[in-house]
């Protein structure tokens, strides 16, 4: 579960990010752009820690990346 989940949020993120980061529509868009923002900080920090994990299996069962992924997952969604 924690691995799809992770795989939905990344390509969701990977989808936002180029719109929200790169151009007019993130001045179009102020208020998304400002959760895609603040979404974006925290999708970072939390692959920081996975990456210094190493192991996907070992930072899937992380209680942190459990728990933060749904709800990342439902505010990248509210910014689409």
């Amino acid at each position: 579960d924690t691995l799809e989940m992770w795989i939905k949020v990344q390509l969701l993120w990977t989808s936002l990010e180029s719109v929200f980061l790169g151009g007019d529509i993130a001045k179009q868009m102020p208020l998304e752009a400002k959760k895609f923002s603040k979404i974006n900080k925290d999708w970072e920090k939390l692959m920081l820690r996975a990456s210094e994990t190493k192991l996907v299996v070992i930072s899937c069962g992380n209680e942190l990346l459990r728990t933060t992924l749904p709800i990342l997952y439902s505010e990248l969604e509210k910014c689409q």
